[in-house]
């Protein structure tokens, strides 16, 4: 009875892990480069952290969230106001996001939006 127990909590804490979403689905991580250029891009992190490059430069790190398939800048970086959210969908190569919201709200915050409104990012290395 005891070999059975353990066997089936086995078996749940298994399935737990494999549903957790910590593989497909989950947000992804590392550097992108954006469509039509060579070395200007975003670099994703697993803790919630993000920077902007061109060649060996940074010049705008952040913070994110992600919640299904929107992703959130939360650091509010380059005079943004709000905490304006995209749409992103990722094929395994390419990221691309697309604006949600009223863009009156993210006026003053013009770099976000080049940078995530209508953009797609290749997956480097």
């Amino acid at each position: 009875m005891k070999k059975t127990l353990v066997f089936y909590v086995l078996v749940l804490a298994l399935i737990m892990t494999a549903c957790s979403g910590t593989e497909a689905g989950a947000f992804p991580t590392g550097k992108f480069i954006k469509a039509g250029t060579t070395d200007y891009g975003l670099a994703f992190n697993k803790d919630g952290t993000f920077s902007v490059f061109s060649g060996d430069a940074t010049f705008v790190k952040g913070t994110y969230s992600v919640d299904g398939n929107i992703f959130t800048e939360t650091s509010n970086d380059g005079g943004c106001k709000t905490n304006v959210s995209f749409n992103y969908t990722f094929d395994g190569k390419n990221l691309a996001f697309t604006y949600v919201g009223d863009p009156a709200e993210d006026a003053d915050c013009t770099g976000r939006n080049a940078d995530f409104n209508n953009v797609t990012y290749a997956l480097t290395k």
